[in-house]
């Protein structure tokens, strides 16, 4: 997808300038999670009403170590690190977020439990284009955003395997984006403070392979940018990035 020969997210830059033990109980301690994530993402870039779309995959590695999966009443908590990469023609997309998770869990009866989460994080993203337009520009699009978090979450514990759902918004806070174009420079812009919802279904199979847990994900996240000026262009431009994943780890 190009507009005059790039495509439409750098448009709106331009625009703006203990794995070997068998559980014979649900696993109730923290716990590391090593894995892999396979995500499909869709950019969707709107001005003055007009609208264009692109699809992308993505593959990358996580981890996560915590109790918020497997802890019960009390405090929980989680921190984490992911990464994802694809390349795709003459474009390279790059992305990557590190995030901690604070929380108090109730319990509602035996095996269920609620709890209120809140915690923050960076999330950084890159898109580097090669030969782009007439002249053959190098261009890299770079955005950066701390962000503050708020959820709820479900968990329903049993022997054999633990089922989390959770749902709230990450709240993006001093946001922005730089744009590097070779042979005309750089320029940076500040992007709006957004509300970012996301959600993750997660099981964690206590018994896994050979006794070893095995934890599987599907999520899904939304990301809005739109660049903090009072100009007639800014405020009729916006990008949103939602994405659908899965992850598959081990856990230990």
């Amino acid at each position: 997808m190009q507009l005059n020969g790039i495509t439409s997210k750098t448009a709106l830059a331009l625009c703006l300038a203990g794995a070997s033990h068998a559980y014979a109980d649900s696993i109730t301690d923290p716990i590391s999670t090593v894995g892999v994530i396979g995500s499909h993402n869709q950019y969707k870039m709107s001005t003055f009403g007009e609208s264009d779309k692109e699809r992308l995959n993505q593959g990358g590695l996580f981890y996560n170590f915590g109790n918020k999966l497997t802890g019960h009443e009390g405090f929980i908590y989680q921190a984490g690190i992911e990464a994802q990469y694809r390349e795709k023609d003459d474009d390279e997309y790059k992305a990557a977020r590190a995030d901690l998770d604070l929380g108090l869990r109730a319990a509602l009866s035996t095996n269920n439990y609620i709890d209120f989460i809140v915690g923050g994080g960076y999330d950084w993203g890159r898109i580097e284009q090669d030969d782009v337009g007439p002249f053959d520009t190098n261009v890299k699009l770079t955005s950066k955003a701390p962000f503050a978090k708020a959820g709820i979450g479900y968990n329903y514990l049993t022997p054999d395997y633990t089922v989390r759902l959770e749902a709230g918004a990450r709240y993006s806070l001093d946001a922005e984006a730089e744009l590097k174009v070779s042979g005309e420079g750089r320029d940076t812009v500040d992007l709006k403070d957004k509300a970012n919802p996301y959600a993750e279904l997660t099981v964690l199979w206590n018994k896994g392979i050979n006794n070893l847990p095995i934890s599987t994900s599907l999520y899904y996240t939304r990301t809005n940018y739109k660049v903090d000026s009072d100009s007639v262009l800014a405020e009729n431009s916006k990008l949103k990035q939602e994405q659908v994943g899965l992850k598959v780890g081990l856990a230990f």
